[in-house]
């Protein structure tokens, strides 16, 4: 399991993932993959492992406000149900979202996950924290 957090505002593009600068966690014997200061989880062993996501985004002064969102997205995919919208009211104006999927690695395949910007424009996050865990060793062919 792996905890990783980002303690400034950052600005994320269009189809960017969110970076993390610190990891508050992480289990002894890791099957997830991370090299300091990027977006990527790298899911390294066969299993499923549960992806949650939390933060606050919003329109960055400049920008016309309008529909944001940001989802998780495994081997560059964004995957189905995990995306979060909001329409902020003003720049600057903070939407608290939270995902959570479950994602299936196979046998002899490492995975990488993020959290990208899905919105045609840059957007602010703060305060992100994503936790991956495996949750399960044994997969079927389903």
């Amino acid at each position: 399991m792996i905890e990783l957090i980002n303690t400034a505002v950052q600005t994320v593009q269009p189809l960017q993932a969110v970076v993390y600068n610190e990891v508050v966690y992480r289990s002894r014997r890791c099957a997830e993959g991370y090299r300091g200061d990027g977006g990527l989880v790298k899911l390294t062993e066969p299993g499923i492992y549960r992806v949650t996501f939390g933060g606050n985004i919003a329109v960055p002064t400049g920008e016309t406000v309008g529909e944001i969102s940001v989802a998780i997205a495994a081997d560059g995919e964004v995957l189905a149900g995990t995306t979060a919208r909001v329409t902020p009211a003003a720049v600057e104006n903070y939407f608290n979202v939270a995902l959570n999927t479950l994602v299936r690695v196979p046998c002899g395949c490492c995975t990488p996950v993020s959290v990208r910007n899905t919105s045609d424009i840059p957007i602010l996050v703060d305060n992100p924290n994503i936790v991956v865990a495996r949750i399960c060793v044994a997969i079927s062919a389903n």
